[in-house]
């Protein structure tokens, strides 16, 4: 089994990966983009990619949702992951002398808070967590630092400034695990979908009521832009399979008459949350 994932090894995608593998062997491979992380599947280049999708501090992660409006691929697995960001650096350095620190854009969000305490220090975006790792790493300039998980940092024999620097301590990113077209039409505990009304008075309306006719509970509903109709939106549900398959089937008929477009992007079982016992969030004062 081969997995796709975005960015390099250490970076938290491999966690998922290695997550949804559990104790099959695999291999995974790291891709520059997100597109071509998708470009990736649909060529066959491997079996499967792992996609986040959303993050308990800073939302929905866009970049990759939107990529799957439209292709015939389905998601099979839920996987959380647990956000540990730290402030990594070369070697051992003060906060006051750090200069910029580089990571992937939803981490730097993520680390809004945190970072905003350090007006010395310049935020810069970089294509990946780990990568960001390794680049500080083979940088001559000391006074640059990265965030990344703190096993980013053991695997790259990084310097770990402060760990926990996330402004939410709970912090979890969701991914979804995506393979192509399957044969089998298995209702799992959860399924996503993506939708495109005519947008006429009452339209979204419409759709949720054919939800509530049919017994079937919405855990998730996000608008996006329709990119080749300004000012247009599709919207991305997940639903909660505690009905009968009829009860699906019945819904789903309705909503393929009343919707301009339909894409079931997957059913699949529900993903653990991890545990938070005993998580407490860095105090300013103990930085140095």
């Amino acid at each position: 089994m081969k997995i796709g994932y975005q960015g390099v090894e250490g970076s938290y995608s491999t966690l998922a990966c290695a997550a949804y593998a559990g104790s099959e062997e695999y291999t995974a491979e790291g891709y520059m983009t997100f597109k071509l992380l998708v470009e990736a599947l649909l060529n066959d280049e491997v079996d499967y990619i792992a996609l986040p999708v959303e993050n308990s501090t800073s939302g929905p992660i866009t970049r990759t949702i939107d990529l799957m409006k439209y292709l015939d691929v389905k998601a099979v697995k839920e996987v959380y992951v647990k956000i540990d960001h730290a402030l990594i650096s070369k070697n051992p350095i003060t906060l006051d002398k750090i200069t910029e620190v580089y990571s992937h854009p939803e981490a730097l969000e993520q680390c809004y808070t945190y970072l905003s305490r350090y007006p010395n220090i310049e935020v810069k975006e970089f294509s990946d967590t780990a990568g960001a790792v390794h680049m500080v790493k083979e940088s001559e300039d000391e006074t640059i630092a990265s965030i990344a998980g703190s096993h980013a940092a053991e695997m790259y024999g990084m310097n770990i400034v402060r760990e926990n620097i996330s402004d939410n301590p709970l912090n979890t990113t969701r991914f979804l695990i995506f393979t192509k077209e399957l044969s089998e039409k298995i209702l799992h505990e959860k399924t996503s979908l993506y939708i495109e009304s005519d947008h006429s008075t009452g339209s979204l309306s419409g759709i949720l009521d054919i939800f509530k006719t049919y017994n079937i509970n919405l855990l998730y509903l996000m608008s996006r832009p329709i990119q080749n109709k300004p000012f247009s939106y599709g919207f991305f549900i997940d639903i909660e399979n505690d009905v009968d398959r009829p009860n699906f089937d019945a819904a789903l008929s309705v909503l393929t008459k009343e919707t301009s477009y339909i894409n079931i992007l997957g059913s699949y079982d529900k993903g653990l949350i991890p545990e938070y016992e005993g998580v407490i969030q860095n105090e300013e004062h103990t930085d140095r």
